[in-house]
């Protein structure tokens, strides 16, 4: 039930982005394990492979394989709202920004559709509602929070017009942490 509900609560390019990183961690994980396996046919096989690249293919393929396992620790932390994982998103997307202009000002006109799809990748990781997912700021909520106190009964039903300050989550009465992310309840 909890996953569920956080699952209602994950915002849709932040579920795209994990996505993503999974399929870049299986495309990077069959191309490391093809060159690696390229180099021992190429080894056994007397097949046509200057020597100098039968040592280094499989140095390749480990570091693209060690790469994959990055990218799906990557898309967990991006999927379950990990703050990390923000914050290394920003810092790749940045990275490739700066990479894709470097490109176009050396003429590869290639880089603009990297350029622009990491430009609204790293303005879409900084919209308000993505980083209270992240727990980096409270969202701005959509009902207006009530100063009055409630009266305190015994059902765990939620009150109307208080959430947490921290996510947004509607709080229950008498509560004193958020049973979404944990805050204490002022």
């Amino acid at each position: 039930m909890i996953f569920v509900l956080t699952a209602l609560r994950r915002p849709l390019g932040i579920i795209l982005l994990s996505l993503l990183h999974i399929l870049e961690a299986v495309v990077l994980f069959l191309a490391g394990l093809g060159l690696v396996a390229v180099a021992e046919f190429s080894r056994r096989h007397e097949f046509s492979i200057p020597h100098h690249f039968q040592g280094l293919l499989p140095l390749i393929g480990g570091a693209l394989i060690a790469f994959a396992l990055l990218c799906l620790v990557l898309a967990y932390g991006l999927w379950t709202g990990r703050r990390w994982a923000w914050i290394i998103s920003i810092i790749l997307s940045i990275l490739v920004l700066i990479a894709s202009i470097l490109s176009l000002i050396r003429g590869g006109l290639g880089a603009v559709v990297t350029l622009v799809l990491d430009a609204i990748i790293l303005y879409y990781l900084t919209r308000p509602r993505v980083r209270a997912f992240f727990h980096e700021e409270s969202a701005p909520s959509t009902q207006p929070t009530t100063t009055v106190p409630q009266q305190v009964s015994s059902s765990a039903a939620p009150v109307t017009g208080m959430n947490c300050l921290n996510c947004g989550a509607p709080l229950t009465s008498g509560v004193k942490f958020c049973s979404h992310c944990g805050a204490q309840v002022q």
